[in-house]
């Protein structure tokens, strides 16, 4: 599976003390963290819960691609 981790979308807040992240096919997923590495960490935990509700397989197919695009921005993080 090729993964593309240019795919997460960050934000730094305010003071650049949190950071926003989310996958350019779900805006609707966020998660916010201290460091991108760190708030992207919990968008692959709220991706894996969104697995829950994607009932069709194709739904599935396209979660578990956008987690494997969030865990390798992750894995490239400092």
């Amino acid at each position: 599976m090729d993964t593309d981790p240019g795919k997460v979308i960050v934000t730094i807040g305010e003071g650049s003390s949190t950071a926003r992240v989310h996958h350019r096919d779900f805006p609707e997923i966020r998660a916010e963290g201290p460091s991108p590495k760190q708030a992207a960490s919990l968008l692959v935990h709220q991706l894996t819960r969104a697995l829950d509700s994607a009932l069709i397989d194709w739904r599935r197919d396209r979660v578990n691609l956008a987690i494997a695009d969030v865990q390798a921005f992750v894995d490239q993080e400092k």
